[in-house]
């Protein structure tokens, strides 16, 4: 579980952006994270992809700031519910809820995600843009961002250093504006599951 949840405040990551505007690398990077951040509510399929060949994929809800809800298709019955404040994931089949404390800092969103990467645009065209982040520091030396022409999120591909598994990241059949209730973004925990609180911070 420990795993899945890394990945989850992988995927929140995504979500959470600054502003910005242009075409260099780093200006393609803020328009990227300008658009992103002006969408109020978001919804759509997402899947994320480990380079061992798991993979996961479901239909995601988002509210900003920082609200996800994911229902799993693959595996089935499971579920993603984060407020922001905290994040669930619950399973249905084990009967188990991870509850991990957000208030602790969280993860940074975007630019604590990208912090000290170097960015390079290495494609761009009316059907999109590549944006390609380097660092020899962090976890993931590589991330590959995938655009559309709106410089809307289609792709994240992160390569990890020294061999480990890295993980890719897709969106797709994307709406946005739609109306949403910030209750959907409060998972009601049952009363007969097993409960794990902040399984991140066991080490």
């Amino acid at each position: 579980m420990k795993t899945f949840f890394k990945a989850a405040v992988l995927i929140m990551c995504l979500f959470l952006f600054t502003e910005g505007y242009s075409l260099t690398g780093e200006d393609a990077l803020r328009n990227f994270q300008g658009r992103m951040n002006n969408i109020g509510t978001m919804s759509g399929q997402i899947s994320w992809v480990y380079t061992s060949g798991t993979m996961y994929t479901g239909s995601f809800k988002y509210m900003a700031p920082g609200r996800i809800y994911v229902k799993f298709s693959t595996p089935s019955g499971r579920v993603l519910v984060t407020n922001g404040k905290k994040l669930w994931v619950y399973d249905s089949q084990s009967n188990i809820c991870g509850v991990q404390d957000l208030g602790r800092g969280g993860s940074g969103g975007i630019a604590g995600l990208v912090e000290g990467y170097l960015p390079l645009l290495s494609a761009q065209g009316s059907g999109g843009y590549t944006i390609k982040l380097k660092s020899n520091e962090r976890q993931y030396n590589e991330i590959t961002l995938v655009l559309d022409g709106s410089y809307m999120l289609k792709k994240a591909v992160m390569q990890s250093r020294g061999g480990g598994e890295g993980l890719s990241i897709s969106l797709s059949n994307v709406r946005t504006g739609e109306n949403m209730t910030v209750g959907t973004f409060d998972f009601n925990v049952p009363s007969n599951a097993q409960l794990v609180k902040n399984p991140l911070d066991v080490k």
